[in-house]
């Protein structure tokens, strides 16, 4: 296995951890949030560290290809949804805005699904909408943690770009089926 695929196994290992320290927040556990928060911005270097390695050495692989944005869709899911179960923070996405990434990750894991079941090869390639789209509910994420205001009106160029992406992946989606 490569190094590229321990750093994503990484993410992946932290993720319950930094849930566990987010849902345990409250205002008397400060230092839950500190962790949450260190355990996160860790996490997400990984996921860019990884990518860069992978095509710096030469590490692409199959395994990679597949584990990586599960492992991006689990921390930010894990996130999101621990968001919900938090109510001290200062800022948190409406709802709504938690249902679109939800929403929008969920659809694509079924259509891939549906795709494999259907036989159907596909070339799985992220593209800068989706790297874009993460990256924004990464850094959203942080800024809820850091209690940054600045993370209400992130939020909503967040949910802008989950959407513009979402559209992207389901129209390259239908591609494969015609």
């Amino acid at each position: 296995m490569s190094i590229p695929n321990y750093l994503t196994l990484l993410r992946i290992v932290l993720t319950p951890i930094f849930f566990i320290a987010l849902v345990s927040y409250a205002p008397e556990k400060e230092n839950c949030r500190i962790i949450a928060l260190a355990i996160f911005i860790i996490a997400s270097l990984t996921d860019a560290l990884d990518g860069i390695l992978a095509r710096f050495l030469k590490q692409r692989t199959e395994l990679g290809k597949m584990l990586d944005p599960l492992a991006d869709k689990i921390l930010l899911i894990s996130g999101y949804v621990g968001l919900l179960f938090v109510g001290t923070l200062p800022y948190r996405p409406p709802l709504w805005i938690t249902i679109t990434i939800l929403f929008r990750d969920l659809f694509l894991l079924v259509g891939f699904i549906a795709l494999n079941v259907m036989s159907i090869k596909m070339d799985v390639q992220p593209n800068w909408w989706g790297k874009l789209t993460t990256a924004c509910q990464m850094l959203l994420l942080c800024f809820i943690l850091l209690e940054w205001s600045v993370a209400q009106s992130l939020a909503y160029l967040t949910v802008s770009f989950t959407i513009i992406s979402g559209i992207i992946y389901i129209t390259k989606g239908l591609k494969f089926i015609q």
